[in-house]
């Protein structure tokens, strides 16, 4: 009975994680595409990263379904919730000035660099391991796509403010 709780209990733990990190990545959406609405000289720009972001959302969905279709084993590794909680909170505070007219355009580019630059610095997406191919290709796919994000915005801020 014990290890029937122990494996509900890291399933409820990755469902957490993953269901945290999908809310993460439509925030980040939301954000993206408000920059889009009030910066409309990068809308293109900003367009674009909101989709991706979307996309990213779609994926975390198919990890956790991934994950727990066929009993694979996996293994939660050291993450903080908190950590993702406060995160989420930076991301809804930023829209929140955005929407106040607190953000100025190149503001916006700092802030979504930094923010990106925290998803890849600490790698919320290997907290959860596992051998499963699909799985591991998945968490590949949205790992290099957020590095992509970041290479774009540092290109874009040399290229208007630098």
């Amino acid at each position: 009975m014990a290890s029937d709780t122990k494996v509900a209990d890291i399933y409820s733990q990755a469902g957490e994680i993953l269901d945290a990190l999908r809310e993460i990545e439509l925030i980040v959406a939301e954000l993206y595409r408000q920059f889009s609405r009030s910066f409309r000289e990068d809308r293109v720009f900003w367009e674009s990263l909101s989709k991706d972001e979307e996309n990213h959302a779609a994926i975390v969905t198919e990890l956790k379904n991934t994950l727990f279709k066929n009993g694979s084993p996996f293994e939660i590794g050291k993450i903080n919730v908190f950590v993702l909680n406060t995160y989420r909170q930076g991301l809804t505070s930023q829209i929140e000035r955005l929407r106040k007219g607190q953000l100025a355009r190149r503001s916006a580019f700092f802030i979504a660099r930094d923010f990106e630059k925290t998803l890849v610095d600490h790698r919320f997406y290997d907290a959860i391991r596992s051998d499963n191919r699909e799985y591991k290709a998945l968490q590949s796919r949205i790992q290099r796509e957020t590095e992509i994000h970041l290479q774009k915005l540092e290109n874009y801020i040399k290229t208007l403010f630098l």
